[in-house]
C-alpha cells in the first residue's frame, strides 16, 4: 500500500507527517492536531483537515484537504482555498498553510526513510505553478459562491455587504471595504468585511480614479506618495478597483494586507475581486433601474389616484346630499368581500369599484340629482343611465378595466328586475353583486333632507330578507354577519339636519 507523507518543502526544515487513512487528520496550532504547525500565529487552531478518499473505479486512493480557516492562507499549488472549500490532492502538490510549505509525497510500500529523504530532496526542484485546470476550477467556485451572495442581495447596502464579504472570503485579505469617493482622496466607508473599521490609502484611491490599481510589493511603491501612504499603515500589498455602471462611478472596492503574499496568489485575488466587482456593478445597476421604474410607477399611481379623487369630488359637488357616499360604499364593499373570504385582489377591486361606481352621475342633470321629492318616469330614466355613462367614461383607463363590470352592473338584481341589462343570478359579476349590497346599505342608512336614515339593525334585517330576490343570497348572509363594531364607524349620520348643512347647489 502506498504511504503518503506531508513534508516541509523549505530546505533545512525537518517537519514530516505520515498520513494514516482514513482520517480525518487535523492540521493547525491546537495541541491535538495530527499535523501540528507551531510557532506561526497565521495558522489557526483548526486550520485545515485531511480526509481519505478510498480507491474506486480503478482510481487510487487519495487525500482530500478542506480549508477551515477564514484568515491566513491555505493554498494548493498557489491556489488559495476559501473557507469550506476542499480539493483532492495529488502526489507532488505543494500545500501552503500560513507560513508553512508542505509537499505531499507518495512512497510505495516497503520504501525506506532514506528513500523518503530522497523524495523530499527532489521535491524542492519540482514546478509549483498552479495547474491550469485546478486554478480555473477553484476560481469558478469562488466566483459562483460570491456571485450567489451578490445575486441574493435585495438592496444596494446588501449588495455592498455581499461584495466585501465575498471578496474577503475569496482572497483572504484582512481589510476589505467598499468606499464612496468624496473627492480629493477622501471617502466614505459604506461596507467593510466583518463590520470592522476599514483603513484605506487616499493616494491609492485617487490613482484608482483612472482604473484598477494593484500594489504587489510595497518596496516597488516606496518613494511615491502612494507608497508612503501604504508604509504608514504597515501595508505590504493592496488592490483598489473602481465600480462603474454606464460610465458612472458608484464607488471603489479597496483591499489590503499587512502580510506579503505570493505574487501568483495576489494576482489570483485581484482577478477574482475584479470579476466580483463587475457582478456587483451589474446588480447595483439593475437595482437602480428597478428603483426608477418603481418611482415612475408610484408617480403614475399618484396621478391616477388624484384623477379618480377629482372625479369623485366633481360628483359630490353636483350632489352634496350624498357627499361621502362613494367612500362609504367602497368601505362596505371591502368589508363584505373580506367577510365572504374572497381573494385579496378581489377585496381590493371591490373597494376601488365602490369608489368609482357612481361616476356616471356626472352626466346626470343636477336638477334631477338634487330633487328632494319623487322623480318622474323621465327623471328616473336619466338616473338609470348613470351605470352606462360611468362605464363609458372609465373604459379607456387601463387601471380600471377590472372594475368596469361592477360599475355597469351595481344596480342589477338577483331576480333579473334590475338595470341596465336585467341580468340575473350569477350572470351578474361578483363586483356588481358586492357593490349592489354596499350601495343599498349606505342609501338606506344615510339621511336625506326629506327623511332620516333607517336604523342599522332594521336595514340589515331587510338585506337578509331580500337575499335571493334583490341580492345574492350568500353575499347577503355574509354582509348581515359582519360585526356591528366593524360597520358602525363608517355609517353616515341618520339625522336629516346633517344632510341639510351643505344644502343643494345654487
Amino acid at each position: 500500500m502506498t504511504e503518503h507523507w506531508l513534508v516541509s518543502a523549505v530546505p533545512g526544515q525537518a517537519a514530516r507527517f505520515r498520513l494514516q487513512p482514513p482520517g480525518p487528520i487535523r492540521i493547525g496550532r491546537a495541541k491535538d492536531s495530527a499535523v501540528l504547525l507551531e510557532g506561526d500565529r497565521t495558522v489557526s487552531r483548526l486550520h485545515a483537515e485531511l480526509g481519505w478518499v478510498p480507491p474506486a473505479a480503478g482510481e487510487p486512493g487519495r487525500w482530500r484537504i478542506v480549508n477551515h480557516a477564514s484568515t491566513g492562507a491555505t493554498a494548493v499549488n498557489h491556489v488559495r482555498l476559501s473557507k469550506g472549500i476542499g480539493l483532492t490532492l495529488a502526489p507532488g502538490d505543494l500545500v501552503r498553510i500560513g507560513g508553512w510549505q508542505l509537499r505531499l509525497v507518495a512512497l510505495e510500500e516497503g520504501a525506506s526513510l532514506a528513500e523518503l529523504d530522497d523524495a523530499i530532496e527532489g521535491s524542492f526542484e519540482q514546478v509549483t505553478a498552479a495547474d491550469p485546470a485546478t486554478f480555473a476550477q477553484h476560481q469558478l467556485l469562488l466566483l459562483l459562491k460570491g456571485g450567489e451572495l451578490i445575486h441574493r442581495a435585495s438592496g444596494e447596502a446588501e449588495v455592498r455587504d455581499a461584495l466585501v464579504s465575498a471578496v474577503a472570503q475569496a482572497t483572504g485579505f484582512e481589510n476589505v471595504a467598499f468606499l464612496r469617493s468624496l473627492g480629493d482622496g477622501n471617502a466614505e466607508v459604506l461596507a467593510s468585511a466583518g463590520g470592522a473599521q476599514a483603513r484605506f490609502s487616499r493616494s491609492m484611491l485617487r490613482k484608482a480614479q483612472g482604473g484598477p490599481v494593484v500594489v504587489t510589493d510595497l518596496q516597488q511603491a516606496v518613494g511615491s506618495t502612494m507608497g508612503a501612504s501604504l508604509q504608514r499603515m504597515a501595508v505590504q500589498q493592496a488592490i483598489c478597483i473602481p465600480l462603474e455602471v454606464g460610465g458612472t462611478n458608484l464607488g471603489f472596492l479597496y483591499l489590503d494586507s499587512v502580510q506579503k503574499r505570493d505574487p501568483d496568489m495576489l494576482l489570483e485575488g485581484a482577478n477574482v475581486a475584479g470579476a466580483l466587482v463587475r457582478m456587483a456593478a451589474q446588480a447595483l445597476g439593475n437595482l437602480e433601474r428597478s428603483s426608477m421604474e418603481h418611482r415612475f410607477a408610484v408617480e403614475q399611481q399618484r396621478m391616477f389616484a388624484g384623477t379618480v379623487l377629482a372625479l369623485i369630488n366633481a360628483i359630490d359637488a353636483k350632489d352634496p346630499y350624498t357627499r361621502g357616499h362613494s367612500d362609504r360604499v367602497a368601505t362596505f364593499a371591502r368589508l363584505l368581500a373580506e367577510a365572504a373570504s374572497l381573494p385579496e385582489d378581489l377585496v381590493q377591486r371591490s373597494y376601488l369599484c365602490g369608489i368609482v361606481h357612481d361616476l356616471g352621475k356626472i352626466g346626470v342633470p343636477e336638477a334631477v340629482l338634487c330633487k328632494p321629492g319623487r322623480l318622474t318616469d323621465d327623471e328616473f330614466a336619466l338616473i338609470k343611465a348613470h351605470p352606462e355613462i360611468g362605464h363609458r367614461i372609465l373604459r379607456d383607463i387601463p387601471q380600471l378595466h377590472d372594475v368596469l363590470p361592477g360599475v355597469l352592473e351595481h344596480h342589477e338584481k338577483w331576480d333579473g328586475s334590475g338595470y341596465p341589462n336585467r341580468l340575473a343570478g350569477e350572470s351578474i359579476s361578483m363586483l356588481g353583486r358586492i357593490v349592489c349590497i354596499a350601495d343599498c346599505f349606505d342609501a338606506m342608512t344615510s339621511a336625506r333632507v326629506y327623511r332620516p336614515g333607517r336604523p342599522v339593525p332594521e336595514v340589515l334585517a331587510e338585506i337578509g330578507r331580500c337575499g335571493g330576490t334583490h341580492f345574492d343570497p350568500e353575499l347577503a348572509k355574509a354582509f348581515v354577519a359582519i360585526p356591528l363594531d366593524r360597520l358602525m364607524p363608517h355609517v353616515a349620520s341618520p339625522d336629516p339636519e346633517d344632510a341639510r348643512k351643505d344644502g343643494p347647489p345654487a
